[in-house]
């Protein structure tokens, strides 16, 4: 009995001895950062596509700002560098280029998913952790394990959308509309395969370029072929002007669409008439919630920044935070990062929690929304099928 007792006692110490170590070791990882921690990002600060660009420079500036007023990792401060990408792919792989010069720990990409198609190769050679929010769901299709997305993504919302709509609100002759490029064409496809496998056929499948202004002829369109409902894939900017032009057509039909339909941003824009009714399916926006804390967060970031924080903002704020818990844990080594983020399972951000699949999604928690007015109302959280 003494021996067994001892030898428990000598495995017992070695175990504890061993996590000791591990915990110096651990913090002894992120200590050994360079000082400060480079971080990089790229996203739309001007042009046409700024005001949903800007959202993701407002969640990682704010977080940046915030854990380094908080002391940073290890003591260390978090140094962002920012490149504006504009509205075009070529300038986004220009900004990215700058980014890559500073050779960077981790790079934050947009939400803008031609930038990041474009981005990508580049970021894969330099062997960086990319960490995006661009939303064309073959966006984590590209083969790269360094590129991981945490916000929900079009193929999610192509399924759940049309489900929604025909099995919810009983519409059975939508009409799609979506702006032409890869993130609302790619939207369109996933949601005319959703709607056939429902044995619903749109009576009209529009789009419009991402610089119109006049959306006119494909409302008139829709409304001609006798469409009960609207599928409106797009961004806040165009999505303000499709409401509006329905509007002033006298075009009303049961609207629903992606987190555009209910942010700020968009809401801002519009009158309560004009908004009131519109369904979306998306990212968790924070207004919506209960949570002093995250409401306070909120009001926050709108008095820094001067516009609402959305959906983006809450993800690109997250990830920071997601990294920061990573890096205390494994230091600044990429490789180590980039498993460390391959490994993620349950972890608790503000609105939702955050667990890696096989490609590098990390986002499985949708919100549905309804507008009052121009107030967005949650009527409930929607997961991934598996999730």
């Amino acid at each position: 009995m003494f021996r067994m007792s001892l030898k428990a006692l000598m495995v017992g110490t070695a175990v504890v001895g061993l996590s000791a170590m591990t915990a110096v070791e651990s913090k002894a990882d992120a200590a050994s950062c360079p000082s400060p921690i480079p971080f990089g990002l790229t996203t739309a600060l001007t042009g046409n596509l700024a005001l949903l660009g800007t959202q993701a420079r407002n969640g990682v500036e704010f977080a940046v700002d915030e854990i380094n007023a908080s002391g940073g990792i290890a003591g260390k401060k978090l140094a962002l560098t920012t490149e504006d990408t504009g509205a075009s792919s070529t300038d986004a792989l220009n900004a990215m280029n700058r980014i890559l010069e500073g050779k960077p720990l981790i790079i934050f990409g947009s939400m803008i998913s031609p930038h990041v198609f474009a981005q990508t190769e580049g970021v894969t050679k330099s062997e960086t952790p990319f960490l995006v929010g661009a939303t064309n769901a073959k966006v984590t299709a590209q083969g790269s394990k360094w590129l991981f997305r945490t916000h929900v993504h079009d193929g999610q919302l192509a399924d759940l959308i049309p489900e929604y709509l025909v099995k919810s609100l009983g519409k059975t002759k939508p009409g799609i509309m979506a702006v032409a490029d890869d993130y609302g064409l790619g939207a369109s496809k996933g949601i005319q395969a959703a709607l056939a496998k429902l044995n619903v056929s749109p009576v009209a499948v529009t789009s419009y370029a991402p610089s119109d202004k006049d959306m006119s002829a494909q409302l008139l369109e829709i409304k001609d072929k006798g469409a009960d409902s609207l599928i409106l894939f797009g961004r806040p900017a165009d999505v303000t002007l499709v409401i509006k032009q329905m509007n002033d057509l006298g075009i009303k039909l049961t609207t629903i669409g992606n987190a555009s339909m209910v942010a700020q941003t968009t809401l801002n824009n519009l009158q309560a008439s004009e908004a009131d009714g519109g369904y979306a399916i998306g990212g968790m926006i924070p207004q919506t919630s209960t949570d002093a804390k995250i409401l306070d967060w909120s009001r926050r970031v709108q008095d820094k920044y001067k516009v609402p924080a959305d959906n983006f903002t809450v993800s690109y704020y997250d990830t920071v935070y997601m990294l920061k818990s990573i890096i205390e844990k494994v230091g600044c080594d990429k490789p180590a990062i980039r498993d460390a983020l391959a490994a993620t399972k349950d972890w608790k951000g503000m609105l939702i929690s955050y667990t890696a699949d096989a490609n590098g999604d990390l986002a499985h928690t949708l919100g549905i929304y309804r507008n009052k007015g121009k107030t967005p109302e949650l009527t409930g959280p929607i997961k991934e099928s598996g999730y």
